[in-house]
This record gives C-alpha cells, sequence and structure tokens, in this order.
C-alpha cells in the first residue's frame, strides 16, 4: 500500500471510452455519460472507504497499489484470471453528510479494446457488494 497525492480526476475521464471501461458516477455529478449510477450509501465516508479496500482484497487476483487518505481515493488493480492482463479500478470517496456517502468508481482495461464487459460487471458487483455490506452495518 502506498500512500502519494491525487490519483484521478474524474471529470477529466475521456468522455469516449472504449469498450474495455466502466465508469460509476454519483446521481448530483455534473457528468451525464457514466454506464452506472452510485448510490448513497448509509455509512460515514471513512466506513465506506473501509468497506470499499475490505470487498476487493476479496476479489480473486486484486490488490490494493495506493490509498490516498487526503484526497479520499483508492487505487487497485485486478488481473484477469487466463490472461493476467491487469484492469485498474479507480475509486474517489465522497462524503454527503456525516453519516452518508457515495463515490466514483472508473474500472478499465490497461491493454486491448473490447473486455466482454468484465469492468462493468466488476463495477456492479462491487456497488452491490457494498449495499449488502453496508446494510448489515
Amino acid at each position: 500500500m502506498q500512500e502519494n497525492g491525487m490519483l484521478l480526476d474524474f471529470d477529466t475521464i475521456p468522455r469516449k471510452r472504449t469498450p474495455n471501461s466502466a465508469l460509476a458516477l454519483p446521481a448530483h455529478s455534473a457528468r451525464d455519460d457514466a454506464e452506472l449510477e452510485s448510490p448513497v450509501f448509509s455509512a460515514a465516508v471513512e466506513q465506506l472507504r473501509d468497506a470499499v479496500v475490505s470487498i476487493a482484497a476479496r476479489e480473486p487476483r486484486t490488490h490494493l497499489l495506493h490509498l490516498d487518505r487526503e484526497a479520499m481515493q483508492a487505487e487497485f488493480e485486478q488481473s484477469s484470471k487466463l490472461f493476467r492482463f491487469p484492469d485498474t479500478i479507480t475509486v474517489a470517496f465522497e462524503p454527503v453528510d456525516a453519516t452518508h456517502a457515495t463515490l466514483s468508481i472508473y474500472s478499465r482495461a490497461r491493454f486491448g479494446y473490447y473486455d466482454f464487459g468484465v469492468n462493468r460487471k466488476r463495477v456492479q458487483r462491487w456497488l452491490d457488494l457494498l449495499a449488502d455490506k453496508l446494510a448489515g452495518s
């Protein structure tokens, strides 16, 4: 785990992305090009961050690259099962109030053009797992 400065500016992610990426943003985002909408979770922003790190740690072939507590971002790498192609997943955490938070997730393949929906499925799975995990807290 490495802590450093800002990892990714979600406002500058290209609008025209290749079919090997997926973007989830909160409903209040100024962007209108996300494939998925991130919900507001009943959790403080630190609790949401810890839940994402915990979920990612349980994913196969996944490890934390960076955790930036000041910028409230985390970056992970997950390798494909067969060829071990690396995907990068960046998550930005945003407080809504003291007991609610949301996030942005950008998951993308580092190589190739098409990923058979792997990145979108990953983002949706993480959002579903977060909803389940935080519903019980």
